[in-house]
């Protein structure tokens, strides 16, 4: 796939129209308040769906330690990240497009809030939640989803990608009661890491995706407004994405680590020697862990800046696909390769291992009651006449006005709006909610 790709466009301000409204709306780019990102930035950390990340996993469940990471703490530290590899980026493309200066002022912001919502769709209990949605669905296919479903729906949740439901969230605008928060086309690109649906043989291989079915006509107008669609068909990534994923892959491995030392599964100086290694530091063990940390970070900065650099005309034709970190130079590649051994110890650790165990029977009970009783309200269309058990279910999730509103909407789009939910608890409400359906009461 190859295109070619231009800076005003891939900056578009423009976001996907309001219900009632025919066509997408431009944005000022800039205004004496605030700028469009700005407003995106804003519109994210004042929703629903980012708050309660607050209580989602990273990796250590319901850590007993209130200072380790959770998917809250991360994805502002990812942001911060990210808003400093942008800026450096920024004073690069001022270099390369000087005819685009004050344009490239956005893109520290752009990246800044594609960082904050890269985690926004992940269900409860960190990845083992998307494992749990995955194979509970693959057992109980036919039950959740019946004939009249859609084959697109149904490869969607066989797949379950918390990146696809944060595109979700982020990209539509019809239904502000799920937190969807309609963002602008920038900002979106530099979210997407994998672009295409659970249709695409890359998902089936990888189980990496970024688009359900259900917003594919979204992303069709985002790409073809940015230039992202090529003529042969396909989508490349958004150049600002690389370094929303670059400043991902350099915080989940930098905090894990220290978490790691906060629950007492490694030792403290190892942990220290190898930032110190990655900074090109060794040797200086009076630094305390935080400022190896620090430095570290700094130095995993730069890296994505000079990898961004040299791949950066292959990455403007769409030629380039591979993360930045593919192109790291040795030190930082044996670095990483250390804290994947490391990761073998921090997954298998039993008191992740009791939750994740437990996600799977949780996770499925959930989507269990409510695809039946959603598969009952559709049957009666009426909230009053489906049964009592199927009420109470629905009644966890929605008040009673809302269901009556949307009652004669397809049993697909109340899926959607299941999953929806399902994704959106937090662990400790993931826990309650599935005890509520199983009848356990607490005092």
């Amino acid at each position: 796939m190859s295109v070619t790709l231009n800076w005003p466009q891939l900056l578009s301000t423009q976001r996907m129209e309001k219900p009632g409204e025919t066509a997408p709306v431009s944005a000022p780019f800039d205004s004496a308040e605030r700028n469009t990102f700005e407003a995106d930035y804003d519109r994210v950390v004042f929703s629903e769906p980012f708050r309660r990340l607050a209580k989602k996993t990273q990796v250590h469940p319901l850590a007993p330690n209130d200072h380790i990471h959770n998917r809250l703490t991360h994805s502002i530290e990812v942001a911060s990240v990210g808003r400093s590899i942008a800026k450096k980026v920024q004073y690069f493309l001022q270099e390369q497009h000087p005819e685009h200066s004050e344009l490239f002022q956005a893109v520290p912001m752009i990246v800044q809030v594609g960082c904050l919502t890269h985690d926004i769709g992940n269900p409860p209990f960190g990845h083992a939640g998307e494992y749990a949605i995955r194979e509970w669905m693959d057992a109980h296919l036919e039950m959740i989803c019946p004939e009249h479903v859609s084959d697109a729906t149904r490869q969607d949740l066989l797949l379950f990608e918390g990146n696809a439901q944060g595109f979700r969230l982020a990209s539509r605008a019809d239904n502000p009661c799920s937190g969807y928060m309609r963002l602008t086309f920038a900002s979106l690109g530099s979210m997407i890491k994998y672009p295409w649906t659970s249709t695409d043989t890359r998902a089936t291989e990888s189980k990496k995706f970024s688009v359900f079915a259900s917003e594919e006509a979204i992303f069709t107008r985002m790409a073809d407004t940015m230039g992202l669609a090529c003529a042969g068909g396909g989508v490349v990534r958004h150049p600002l994405s690389f370094l929303t994923e670059a400043a991902d892959d350099i915080c989940y491995r930098m905090l894990d680590m220290e978490d790691a030392v906060s629950m007492r599964i490694f030792p403290e100086q190892p942990v220290k020697e190898l930032f110190l290694k990655l900074a090109g530091l060794e040797g200086r063990t009076d630094l305390p862990i935080s400022k190896a940390r620090g430095l570290a970070i700094a130095a995993l900065i730069n890296e994505s800046l000079r990898v961004f650099c040299k791949h950066y005309p292959a990455i403007m034709t769409g030629e380039h696909t591979r993360d930045l970190k593919g192109d790291f130079s040795t030190r930082f590649d044996e670095g990483f390769a250390e804290i994947a051994e490391m990761y073998t110890e921090i997954f298998s650790h039993r008191a992740k291992l009791r939750y994740e165990l437990g996600a799977y029977k949780m996770v499925g009970r959930i989507i269990k009651a409510f695809s039946l009783a959603l598969q009952s309200l559709c049957k009666h269309q009426n909230y009053a006449a489906t049964p009592f058990i199927s009420r109470k279910c629905l009644d966890l999730a929605w008040d009673t006005a809302y269901i009556e509103a949307h009652r004669k909407q397809s049993y697909e789009w109340w899926l959607r709006q299941a999953f929806d939910f399902v994704s959106g608890l937090t662990d400790n409400y993931a826990i309650q909610i599935s005890s509520e359906i199983e009848g356990i009461l607490t005092a």
